[in-house]
């Protein structure tokens, strides 16, 4: 039997430290590493108390996939949004915010007041996109053929452009609209 000690950090804010055993040293070493990445990622989760200096400085539109919470937060965190963001979830992101046919077609008037209050209350300056791959919410609207490969991709990109020139257009406070695409396991890629 093996033992092993390691240590996880997820963000500037959270670590965990572990030690796990094993049949091989390997087995054991693996064994605490996922031990201190768990660790990690429950001493992330406990809530920051608020800060009353805190300043929104964006307004993150996301999808309602549960799958991506943990990945969107660590993202923020370690773009400089920690404690600094609004958020106004919508199903599909991008794609709810330019419409979904067959549901509601006041989301995006909806998510444009929530806009107009989050810089009426906190003086934003931008707002952040993330939508992921692998989104329910595309395949309502697309076909597996217009999905398949990168097409998935290609469509987040039209869906992402085009939401940021209606919000640039809607709104002249808003000085920049920062779009990512996130894949299943939680890398995002930037969008210009």
């Amino acid at each position: 039997m093996f033992s092993a000690t390691a240590t996880a950090t997820c963000s500037e804010c959270a670590s965990g430290s572990a030690s796990a055993t094993g049949n091989t040293l390997d087995e054991a070493i693996q064994n605490a590493n996922q031990a201190a990445l768990l660790s990690a990622q429950i001493a992330l989760r406990k809530p920051f108390p608020p800060n009353p200096n805190a300043h929104a400085k964006v307004i993150l539109l996301n999808c309602i996939d549960y799958r991506f919470v943990d990945f969107e937060d660590y993202l923020l965190d370690s773009t400089g949004y920690l404690q600094s963001f609004d958020q106004f979830i919508l199903a599909g992101a991008s794609l709810g915010y330019n419409g979904i046919p067959g549901y509601s077609p006041n989301w995006q008037n909806c998510c444009n007041d929530h806009i107009t209050l989050a810089d009426e209350l906190h003086d934003i300056e931008g707002v952040v996109i993330i939508d992921h791959l692998s989104c329910g919410a595309y395949k309502l609207v697309y076909t597996p053929e217009q999905l398949e490969g990168d097409g998935e991709f290609k469509l987040h990109v039209e869906n992402l452009n085009q939401a940021e020139i209606t919000i640039k257009n809607t709104f002249s406070f808003i000085k920049k609209v920062t779009k990512y695409i996130m894949d299943l396991d939680g890398k995002a890629v930037l969008v210009p």
